[in-house]
């Protein structure tokens, strides 16, 4: 079985009620990757913990979110507009650095010109239940 390649897009409000709906998509594209059971759990972690952070830091406006699936790899990139007077907790973002640590192959935050955009990234090691 190949893995497909391809973009996935999707845009959420920013409302924790519809975090459910991003596992789910998170949940799907990992299957269709081929990532391992295992794996699926954790890239549904991912998304979530994607989520949260910037809905928490974010203004108002929708999530985007993107997941690209490579041959080798599954990103997800996720962005939202910045709060104008919102800092970006270090703390908190303690708390999620060490999350995606465990279970990502790489990670990147990033809040310039207002927006923050977050990124994870799983390797396909092998083919699971896709």
């Amino acid at each position: 079985m190949t893995t497909p390649a391809g973009r996935i897009e999707l845009s959420l409000p920013p409302d924790s009620r519809y975090m459910r709906l991003a596992r789910l998509m998170a949940s799907g594209v990992a299957t269709t990757c081929g990532l391992p059971l295992e794996e699926v759990e954790d890239f549904r972690i991912v998304v979530d913990e994607l989520c949260a952070t910037l809905i928490e830091v974010g203004d108002g406006q929708p999530l985007h979110l993107a997941f690209d699936l490579g041959t080798d790899a599954l990103v997800v990139h996720a962005s939202t507009r910045a709060a104008a007077a919102h800092a970006l907790d270090e703390e908190r973002l303690s708390l999620s650095r060490q999350i995606l640590e465990v279970v990502t192959d790489g990670y990147d935050l990033t809040n310039l010109d207002g927006n923050v955009r977050m990124t994870a990234r799983k390797i396909v090691r092998s083919i699971g239940v896709g």
